[in-house]
């Protein structure tokens, strides 16, 4: 939802009609995807009671919100960029009690310390779910972007503006992706049974959501998971696509 404002002032007179649009008499998660409460999370608390009251209704079953693209629980008290964003997070954390997170991951998310706690210990920890999103990067980890013939967007697609997208980090990542590619090939399919299996091998009991164009995209995700990645063969890949991360650290 683009304004929690808007939301909290509308979206509880359509809430049975929208329903109903759907053909059916409840979600099963919805989601907070905003984190603008008004100035001082003024309709903080007015949006909390709201959904609680949704679920009293059955109108939903599950309480959803969007997890930092990288987070670990201790830096909220460190002396580090990722504090204020941090801090913030768990406070509307222990205020939403969601049941389920999103989190991006994949063969190029940050690797974490052994004395620091992931978005997925955090989960299991406060018996929240996890959705992976973006565990294929949007097609960067499995060659859909190419930087010798970029592709051009609309001005309505994010990727227009999205700098992951513009030739040159096309070019560097290709390089950074080169020692994976030497591993697994560059095939479509293998590529994604890697990155599906890697993320699914850090966080077996979350869900990986995979986005689709066209039904060939569809095929592929549903039939290249084979068997799972060894332990060596995900060291390997975190040799190769971290290799300046120090020892003892994790995914």
């Amino acid at each position: 939802m683009h304004s929690t404002v808007i939301i909290f002032s509308g979206v509880q007179r359509i809430a049975r009609p929208a329903l109903d649009n759907f053909g059916t008499d409840h979600l099963d998660v919805y989601f907070v995807h905003s984190t603008d409460f008004g100035e001082q999370d003024h309709y903080l608390t007015g949006v909390v009671d709201l959904l609680d009251e949704w679920r009293v209704q059955g109108l939903i079953r599950a309480v959803g919100m969007r997890a930092p693209h990288t987070f670990a629980e201790q830096w909220a008290d460190q002396d580090r960029p990722e504090a204020a964003d941090t801090g913030r997070f768990l406070r509307l954390f222990h205020t939403i009690r969601p049941d389920v997170l999103t989190a991006r991951y994949n063969l190029l998310s940050p690797l974490y310390g052994a004395g620091e706690t992931d978005i997925f210990a955090f989960a299991r920890r406060h018996q929240a779910g996890v959705l992976i999103k973006q565990a294929l990067g949007q097609g960067l980890l499995i060659g859909a972007h190419d930087h010798r013939a970029p592709r051009h967007f609309s001005d309505t697609d994010h990727r227009h503006h999205d700098p992951r997208f513009a030739p040159d980090a096309l070019r560097r990542l290709a390089d950074r992706l080169a020692p994976l590619h030497a591993l697994h090939g560059t095939g479509t399919t293998g590529l994604a049974r890697v990155a599906l299996r890697y993320a699914l091998h850090h966080a077996p009991d979350s869900i990986v959501l995979v986005g689709f164009r066209d039904p060939e995209q569809i095929h592929t995700d549903v039939t290249c998971l084979g068997g799972p990645l060894t332990d060596d063969e995900v060291a390997r890949i975190r040799a190769a696509l971290h290799p300046d991360t120090p020892e003892g650290h994790r995914p």
